[in-house]
């Protein structure tokens, strides 16, 4: 991954537990709130216009919305990429649950990583913008599958507590030659649950993006 990418993500990934020891990360955490459950109080709605943070800009705001929906329609107001939800979600995944949404910018492009809750308590999420593998060795572990029709990568590490949950992360459309996407998934969900979520969500137009033979 670029140094770019490395410097947006260093501060979601730093607090993941005993990654390098047992191989698999903890769910992805996000920078404190700064902002109340009711939503940003800075967006066009409380008659202000929201400050999207520039490249290098520390304290990135971390934004609270009563459900999916309304993070989706605040990212569509402020992103020129296509935000969308799954329209198929797995039975125990709901989408009308508590969202926090982290916003940065990645090498000039608007970027952001939406957090959910299962039923069951288990985080899962979806990223915009540019999207990348966190965790130890994530590209290294990655293989090449497809997303409707297009490249993508799929990270699947174990449960180090000896459960049989997996944690999963798929970035598409992606490479291993060019292992940053457009749309990313991760959580606590089987690998096939993940890949139909994301062939339910619209196909980026992203062609420069071609799958090597074979892959």
């Amino acid at each position: 991954m670029r140094r770019s990418s490395l410097m947006v993500w260093l501060p979601v990934v730093a607090a993941f537990v005993a990654c390098e020891a047992s191989g698999v990360p903890a769910s992805p955490p996000l920078p404190e709130p700064t902002v109340g459950a009711q939503g940003p109080p800075t967006t066009e709605s409380a008659g202000a216009t929201f400050h999207w943070p520039g490249e290098h800009e520390e304290n990135s705001p971390l934004l609270s919305f009563p459900s999916a929906t309304g993070a989706i329609e605040f990212l569509s107001n402020h992103m020129d990429a296509e935000i969308a939800l799954p329209t198929w979600v797995p039975p125990d995944v709901r989408l009308d649950v508590g969202t926090s949404v982290f916003v940065y910018t990645d090498d000039g492009v608007r970027s952001a990583q939406v957090k959910l809750d299962t039923e069951q308590g288990d985080v899962w999420g979806i990223m915009y913008g540019r999207s990348g593998l966190d965790g130890c060795d994530g590209e290294r572990h990655a293989r090449s599958v497809t997303v409707s029709g297009q490249p993508g990568l799929l990270s699947v590490a174990t449960d180090p507590d000896g459960s049989q949950r997996k944690w999963v992360q798929l970035i598409w459309p992606a490479t291993m030659k060019d292992p940053e996407g457009v749309y990313g998934l991760f959580g606590w969900l089987s690998p096939s649950a993940v890949v139909a979520m994301a062939e339910s969500m619209p196909v980026v137009d992203a062609p420069q993006v071609v799958a090597a033979p074979g892959c």
